[in-house]
């Protein structure tokens, strides 16, 4: 192990919540180090949308500006991943993958979540342009069309509900499982007019990134229905288990507990964007990052300078 120059800050991540964090951490005058896997969650997608003055970037332009906006401000960001943080609040030892340690007052966070994907033909081919996981980034492009729903947990019913500001021409596939659909969650689809195919996906169909259909295998053969897109809710977990290896507080599903300054149950631990309660926007990610940024830089001032 190789131990570096020291830092204020290492934040674990680029994307919009690592990188607006890193920005007005740099603003504030703090010595911050960027790292990040370049593994985004939405990589896939054509774009993001309703980020605030900027007409749907594809993910990837979006944080080459952002990055390129936090190294022009002073942040150093480097291509690494982060294998362990060891150490207490100003006395942090962050270790990189290659074995090279850098020690920092503060670490920020930011390394969202990753979905389970369904292995099923054509899902690859089609996913980020007309099958898609968030409702709130791409259910506006779907508005009034014939749209699938892919899940089968109880929760799938409240995606439906969700989806219905858009379209209430839906479908939920439970792609052969048996789908754990409580009373309630079968009435309000019902009500709905929301019916449930249980058959196996055999594959996705559709022609540059355009979804054409479904086929399914069921007792009586194949059969095909079209769909203009497909929405997806299996289940999601963290991108890193660095949070509980530290101990972080955290829902049943891995979601961080902070406080008003984004601070986690471990005092000298922040967090910012999907990881943590809220939307899982963009736009959003972005603000907690500047939020937390404040909280770091406050949280860093010398106890002579406050009254």
């Amino acid at each position: 192990m190789r131990e570096e120059e020291g830092c204020d800050v290492v934040v674990v991540g680029g994307g919009p919540a690592g990188l607006s964090g890193a920005l007005w951490l740099a603003r504030y005058r703090r010595r911050v180090r960027v790292f990040d896997e370049e593994d985004p969650r939405n990589a896939a997608t054509w774009g993001v949308h309703g980020y605030f003055g900027i007409a749907d970037p594809p993910p990837m332009q979006l944080r080459d500006m952002g990055r390129r906006q936090a190294v022009d401000a002073g942040a150093c960001y480097e291509a690494a991943s982060v294998s362990r943080i060891e150490g207490q609040a100003d006395d942090f030892r962050v270790t990189l993958q290659d074995g090279r340690v850098i020690p920092t007052r503060r670490v920020l966070l930011a390394t969202g979540l990753k979905d389970i994907l369904p292995e099923i033909p054509g899902f690859a081919e089609l996913y980020g342009t007309s099958i898609w996981h968030c409702p709130d980034c791409d259910g506006p492009t779907v508005a009034d069309l014939k749209v699938g729903i892919l899940g089968w947990g109880d929760s799938i019913a409240k995606y439906c509900m969700y989806m219905l500001t858009w379209t209430d021409r839906l479908v939920v596939l439970t792609h052969g499982h048996d789908a754990e659909l409580s009373a309630d969650a079968r009435e309000i689809l019902r009500r709905f007019d929301i019916p449930v195919r249980h058959e196996v996906i055999e594959r996705f169909e559709g022609s540059n990134g355009c979804i054409r259909s479904v086929v399914f295998t069921g007792a009586e053969g194949q059969e095909a229905e079209d769909f203009d897109a497909v929405f997806f809710h299996i289940a999601c977990g963290p991108g890193s288990g660095l949070a509980m290896d530290n101990g972080c507080g955290m829902d049943d599903e891995g979601i961080l507990r902070v406080d008003a300054d984004f601070q986690t149950s471990v005092p000298g631990i922040y967090a910012a964007g999907d990881i943590t309660p809220g939307s899982r926007l963009a736009i959003r990610a972005a603000a907690d990052g500047a939020r937390a940024a404040v909280g770091i830089h406050k949280s860093l001032i010398p106890e002579e300078r406050r009254f």
